[in-house]
């Protein structure tokens, strides 16, 4: 049976890679997307993931769009090319009237709520909010899988990663609720570069969706090539959908995990006990390792398929 998944976005490349791989791979149902601030203000993100949906034969999927701001502050889009308008089609569907804060709320409390992942990949300020307002709904979510994070390090600065900066409060909120999680950090996005000749592989599938992810995923792939010198580029949220997918892809160790809210060189840092040795439990399973062929082949794979969509109803 496939797994229900909600997946929360800040749509630029990857995440638009994401959503496909989600909507397309037999062994997860898309239930919804819902959508956040994050790499570019939510004025770009859903427009963004409304052509995603739109030019990756995923209509049927309902789009919620979310918060427009973090919890205390104004958004910090990224200064890379996730943060820009996706050059795709204008999108042929439309957002949901609901906010997805309402949806997640009135979602988890039905009958479906319990076996559904909750699959945030970008900011974490819309699962924040629905958490603030209902802190039962903790109850109802039987797990997080996230990409966001760094136990080691930092992406966006020394010590923290992008979506966890975006709002540290919002990640502490999620953090500190008793849902449990894995964390799809930048150790394991690193291990997992996509190299042009991946994406050559991609445009030799003649399905919507593999269109699309190659379209979007190479200038991604050349602009870190050119600015690291690595051999390939992260797409970073790819990671925590094929984990899904293909569970025990990303090797893990349980560790105590916090958000760091105040410190002037360390704020939205996600400070892992390591060693294990402050005695505390730990509260997140972290991911430390991804096996980068396997993961290619899944990516693949989802982009591969061509199915019958699984329909729910929904109001425009």
């Amino acid at each position: 049976m496939a797994q229900k998944i909600i997946l929360d976005v800040d749509t630029g490349n990857d995440d638009a890679v994401a959503i496909l791989m989600a909507g397309h791979h037999p062994a997860i149902e898309l239930v919804a997307v819902t959508v956040t601030h994050g790499n570019a203000v939510h004025a770009v993100t859903l427009p963004n993931t409304l052509k995603a949906v739109s030019a990756g034969n995923l209509a049927h999927v309902p789009v919620y769009p979310g918060a427009v701001v973090a919890l205390t502050e104004d958004p910090k889009p990224s200064s890379g090319l996730n943060g820009r308008v996706l050059d795709l089609p204008e999108p042929t569907v439309r957002p949901q009237q609901q906010h997805a804060v309402d949806f997640l709320r009135e979602y988890y409390h039905g009958p479906d709520g319990p076996q559904t992942i909750y699959v945030p990949v970008g900011p974490l300020t819309n699962l924040a909010l629905a958490l603030r307002l209902d802190p039962g709904l903790a109850r109802r979510i039987p797990r997080i899988v996230t990409m966001g994070g760094a136990y080691r390090g930092g992406g966006r600065n020394p010590a923290a990663e992008f979506n966890i900066l975006a709002d540290p409060e919002g990640a502490r909120v999620v953090y500190n609720a008793g849902i449990p999680i894995l964390m799809v950090g930048l150790e394991v996005t690193e291990q997992a570069l996509v190299t042009p000749a991946d994406v050559e592989r991609l445009k030799a599938i003649d399905t919507p969706q593999a269109r699309v992810a190659a379209a979007v995923m190479l200038d991604e792939i050349l602009w870190m090539i050119q600015e690291y010198g690595w051999d390939g580029g992260q797409i970073f949220d790819a990671c925590a959908v094929a984990e899904i997918i293909e569970p025990g892809l990303v090797s893990t160790t349980p560790m105590w995990v916090d958000i760091e809210v105040n410190g002037s060189l360390t704020r939205g840092r996600t400070v892992a006990d390591i060693s294990g040795r402050t005695g505390r439990t730990s509260n997140v399973d972290v991911g430390i390792g991804i096996d980068r062929a396997r993961f290619v082949e899944i990516m693949i794979e989802a982009l591969s398929v061509i199915r019958q969509p699984t329909i729910r109803p929904h109001t425009a």
